[in-house]
């Protein structure tokens, strides 16, 4: 299933991945849905890390030409929250060595949580014009925070991880040990410029998918319809089928009818007639030069006044429809079936 949807979303596998993770079966069963996939993209990659990630970053290229401040002064709450980066750590680890997954993953992204909580509370966008000094601390500990994301979301979305690393210049040897750490990086560190992470799932994505889906549900439906197999037979009464190759020289509709055709067959030996209940299927004049499987030893009877030598063996689909088996190859007229 994983692999036949990559194909539509395959710059997004940290994407399924975080969903499939966050929904995974540990206090509860859960089930996958596209609408979930697009609320939990929209909402905690994009809404949560993304966004956090990505102000971090305007920010500080905005006020600081992508240079990290220095710290001026910690607040009370500027400490509390560093602190807070040590603590999520603890319980993310303390989270998946009880091999609670998703669990560890919500407790990860509580670092996302911290860092839009702690902009969002400071304001620096606003402070800007008036106290700059206190913008570096802000800006400061939210890279730091952001730098602790791009170590600590590595075993839940590599590729993710790796992008705010590259975002911010650094992590050549990192290690779970590192976070925690309240300067992963040094003031006058250089970072890059802003790069989204994630994008939107749209209505018109998801729809697609749900499409996909009810698109499978129809053929399923349609495969129940198909008829039981019949009992099981000897191999000596199918060999008393005579079952050959054929083609149609002749066809024509027989009068006061609607299903009736009247066909004339070279069947390698000669001619013979035999009457068909295809004509709401096929034309006449659309069938002859057909190759078709007729059944040869089939006791001729008389059908509206005609002396019918045989029949004609045809498909029929779920909806009824006829159609004729015909050979891959050019075979010669007569060739038996076996």
């Amino acid at each position: 299933w994983l692999h036949e949807y990559l194909e539509d979303f395959k710059d997004k596998q940290d994407v399924l991945r975080y969903v499939l993770t966050a929904i995974a079966p540990e206090a509860k069963d859960n089930y996958f849905t596209w609408k979930e996939f697009q609320t939990r993209n929209n909402k905690e990659l994009v809404g949560d890390l993304g966004n956090f990630i990505n102000r971090a970053v305007v920010l500080t290229n905005k006020y600081f030409d992508g240079l990290v401040p220095e710290i001026t002064e910690l607040t009370p709450e500027d400490e509390k929250t560093l602190d807070k980066i040590r603590e999520i750590r603890d319980n993310t680890a303390n989270s998946l060595d009880k091999f609670r997954i998703r669990e560890a993953l919500y407790n990860a992204m509580d670092l996302a949580r911290l860092g839009n909580k702690y902009l969002a509370e400071n304001e620096p966008w606003k402070l800007a014009k008036t106290n700059i000094e206190r913008v570096k601390t802000i800006m400061n500990i939210s890279l730091q925070i952001a730098a602790n994301l791009g170590i600590l979301t590595e075993a839940f979305l590599p590729f993710s991880a790796k992008k705010i690393r590259q975002l911010l210049n650094y992590g050549k040897k990192i290690s779970w040990d590192t976070i925690g750490t309240k300067n992963l990086l040094k003031p006058g560190h250089k970072i890059n410029k802003p790069q989204l992470l994630f994008e939107q799932i749209s209505d018109e994505q998801i729809q697609k998918q749900l499409d996909k889906l009810e698109a499978i549900r129809k053929q399923n439906q349609t495969q129940t319809q198909i008829s039981k197999f019949k009992e099981q037979i000897d191999y000596d009464d199918f060999s008393k089928l005579d079952i050959r190759i054929g083609t149609i020289l002749e066809a024509e509709k027989i009068p006061k009818t609607k299903k009736l055709l009247k066909l004339k067959i070279n069947d390698g030996i000669g001619e013979r007639t035999i009457v068909g209940g295809i004509a709401e299927h096929y034309n006449p004049e659309e069938i002859i030069g057909k190759k078709v499987v007729f059944l040869a030893n089939l006791k001729p009877r008389k059908i509206r006044g005609i002396k019918s030598e045989g029949m004609i063996l045809m498909a029929e689909n779920t909806d009824g429809t006829l159609s004729f088996l015909q050979p891959e190859k050019n075979i010669e007229n007569g060739s038996q079936i076996s």
